[in-house]
Formats: C-alpha cells, structure tokens, sequence
C-alpha cells in the first residue's frame, strides 16, 4: 500500500510538472535508462501518439542499454526503432557521441513529429555548472532549453532520482548505461564527484539552485534574441545578419551564443568571439576564425558559422525540364505555363525563361574558370552575391549547350529571356535545403 501511495504520489508530481503535450505524434528517444523510460511512460499518460528510438553508438556497454530499451518499448507496448552509428574519433568522445545521436534521432523523425528526450534538472544543473567552467555569457546560463525546434524535454523539472524511482516502482525495466561510470568523461566527473563535494561543504541545494538560475537567465534573455532567424546547415548555423543589427547589441550576443552552441555543443564561445562574429555580421571585417575548426562569414543576408573543414563539390547531375533535381543540400524546380506571367518574380532564387530556348535537360554542376554569364565570370557574380570562396565550390551552375544559363541568386541568362515570340515560359527555383 505505501509503494501504490507512493507510485501515485511520484507520477502526479511528473505530471504536474509536465509542459501540455505536443500536438501531433511523438518519437521518444528512448536510451535504456530510468529517465527516458519514464519519458515515454509521461507522453503515453499525456494521450500523445508515440514510438521510440533508440541510437546504438556500437560502445562496450551498448548491448546492455540496448536490449533494457527494447524491454522498457514492450512493456509499454511502443514501437521500436534502432539506430546503429558509429561514434568518430576526436577530442571530446562525449561531444562526437551526442552530435552523431542527435542527428540520427532528428533523421528519424517524419515531418510533423516531434522528439521527446529524458534530460531532467540534473541534467540541466550539470550543463550549467560545465558551462560555468568553460567560461560563458546568459546564453551558457540558460543550459537546456525545455523546447528547440522540434526537440521538447518535458521532464526538467523532476529530478533523477525521482525519476528512477518512479520508473522502478513503474515496473519499467531501465539499467543504466555503464559509460556513466568512466571518470574519465568531465560529465561524469562533475555528477559524481564534483557536484556531490561542493553539495556536501558549502549547498546542499547546489543542483537546484543551478537549474533555478538557468530558468531565471532565460526569462531574462530578450525576447527579440529568440525571434532571430536560425537556420541549420550541413556545414553549421546561419543567422540573419540585418536582424541581428536591428535587435541590439545585447539581443545580438544572445543569439550568436546560441548559434555557436548548436554549432559545436555546451561551449557558447568566449566574449571575444561573440564581437568578432558581431564585427562578421555588421560587415565590419569580412570573417573571422573561431576555435574548434569554425568560421564566420557573410553569405548575402545571412551569417553563416561553419566548420573550416572542405567538403567535395557535388557531382554534376541533369535536370529535366520540366522536373526536380538535388544537387548536394540544393533543391531545384522547374515547370511550364503557357501564360505570359502576371509580374516577373522578384526573388533571386526563381526566375522565369523562353522554354523554346532550352533543351529538354541541362546540367548542374559548381563553377569552372572559364564560365561567363553574359560576359560576366561566374566566380565574379558569386563574389557580388557574398558567397564566400568556402561555398563557391557547392554553389549550382546552370548550364545548357557549353554555356551558363542560371547561377541561383542571380538574374537568368539573356539568351534564354522571354520575348515577344515566347509560348512557353519556363519557371526555375532553387532552395537550400536545412536539415
């Protein structure tokens, strides 16, 4: 009787403390521990449409957490996926596990679904206090945030010890994963050695107080910081350049911490690297080098944060028209109307050409040194565009008969302008894909 009085006590404190639940389905990144265990248990009780999946790094311990997830998914009677990934090499094992875990469990995810993780106010306090080490601005303060994009966190406000209680009196069959026993990662240094000493010597209510601290920065972060535009790219973050100029320059340090962290995780870079990407924003220096293999730099509008590493220029491909195609992160579209345009579009990324004027399919491929457009070099259009040498090597050309036709962003060919004698007017667009 006294462990249903508590079962009911534990399960009515989670969900009161939950958040509303989402609306529309719900995959649960379910690791095999008590904390995501009892987060898929909260969304089943919410009335959410669920699943789980669980990502197996191929680690010593992977087989234990493994098969507890797919216990725990039958028990709650949830589908199941695994995701197999290899963690790469590097000088943070934890940083490279959490990258390749994230972007394998937002891949699984459909359109309109949403991801739920188990992170508790532990998790939240060890965030804060790392941070606190590295050194930080209020973005660092903040530490998890309850939602960003379609990742929600529900369970920041329970505790891990109230949530592994609760999952065992649940009946949920969680083991905790035996990496979370190495010393030698930080995060477990500061959870079993650090936080419980200073908790112990000077505040027992240390991890509460580092969770309280970071809901009270984030109430304190402007508002106008977190309208920003962000959008994630294969090769980092991009940001709205006149946005951040127009929000102030306090609201602007907010939101290029916050980039920098999505970027290359908890480290939301040093005061001075905030300026320097202020400085890459307003257009006073061109780019600017960040620690951690990362740059800054101007692409049109946008300040786009990325890794310095190359990446391969795309293999040509052929693009029907009328039709689809992708070209590395691109996605080009075309079709006909027998109707002369109302307007001509004003945008860069789509234009409108005499379908008479060119064949049934082109090529799309990145520049060459001898390509012109209209007399002009395509390395020079690029470079009036803003596109940085870094993205010149990834940026589609459009090419028909030997010669350049359309660069995305800038006019269409002359050759292939509309006139008096078209009758078939081809649309062309081009889209970055975000991930």
């Amino acid at each position: 009787m006294a462990g249903s009085r508590r079962l009911g006590e534990l399960a009515g404190r989670v969900l009161a403390q939950a958040p509303d639940p989402p609306v529309g389905p719900v995959a649960v990144a379910l690791s095999g521990g008590a904390d995501s265990a009892v987060a898929a248990w909260l969304m089943l009780e919410l009335g959410a449409a669920c699943r789980a999946v669980h990502v197996d790094h191929g680690l010593a311990g992977s087989p234990v957490v493994r098969a507890a997830a797919a216990a725990i998914a039958a028990r709650l009677v949830l589908d199941l996926e695994v995701i197999e990934v290899a963690v790469p090499s590097g000088a943070s094992p934890e940083n490279q596990g959490r990258k390749v875990r994230y972007a394998a469990l937002e891949n699984s995810c459909g359109e309109g679904e949403w991801l739920v993780t188990g992170h508790t106010s532990d998790d939240q306090a060890e965030t804060v206090f790392l941070n606190i080490l590295r050194g930080t601005g209020p973005a660092g303060l903040t530490g998890i945030p309850p939602r960003r994009g379609r990742i929600l966190r529900p369970l920041l406000g329970a505790t891990r010890s109230e949530t592994r209680e609760l999952a065992t009196l649940l009946g949920l069959p969680w083991r905790d994963d035996p990496s979370n026993r190495d010393l030698d990662l930080r995060r477990n240094q500061i959870r079993r050695e650090v936080l419980p000493d200073l908790e112990a010597r000077f505040n027992p209510q240390l991890r509460t107080s580092l969770a309280d601290l970071a809901g009270s920065v984030a109430d304190g972060i402007p508002t106008s910081a977190k309208r920003v535009q962000m959008l994630e790219l294969d090769e980092g973050i991009a940001l709205v350049a006149p946005e951040l100029y127009a929000i102030g320059p306090a609201a602007a340090s907010h939101a290029i911490r916050n980039a920098l962290r999505r970027v290359r995780g908890p480290y939301a870079g040093t005061r001075a690297e905030v300026l320097r990407l202020s400085e890459v924003a307003f257009g006073t220096v061109p780019s600017a080098e960040l620690a951690g293999g990362l740059k800054a730099f101007r692409r049109g509008p946008w300040l786009v944060v990325s890794s310095v590493h190359h990446r391969d220029a795309p293999l040509p491909v052929e693009w029907a028209l009328p039709g689809a195609a992708s070209f590395g992160r691109w996605a080009l579209e075309s079709w006909v109307d027998q109707s002369a345009p109302v307007a001509f579009p004003l945008s860069a990324w789509m234009a409108v050409a005499d379908a008479a004027q060119l064949p049934d399919a082109v090529t799309v491929r990145v520049t060459e040194p001898t390509d012109e457009v209209d007399g002009v070099s395509v390395r020079e259009v690029l470079r009036r565009l803003g596109v940085s040498p870094e993205q010149r090597s990834n940026w589609p050309v459009v090419v028909a008969s030997g010669s350049v036709v359309w660069v995305p962003g800038a006019r269409i060919s002359r050759a292939v302008w509309v006139g008096s004698t078209t009758r078939r007017y081809l649309w062309v667009h081009a889209r970055w894909e975000t991930v």
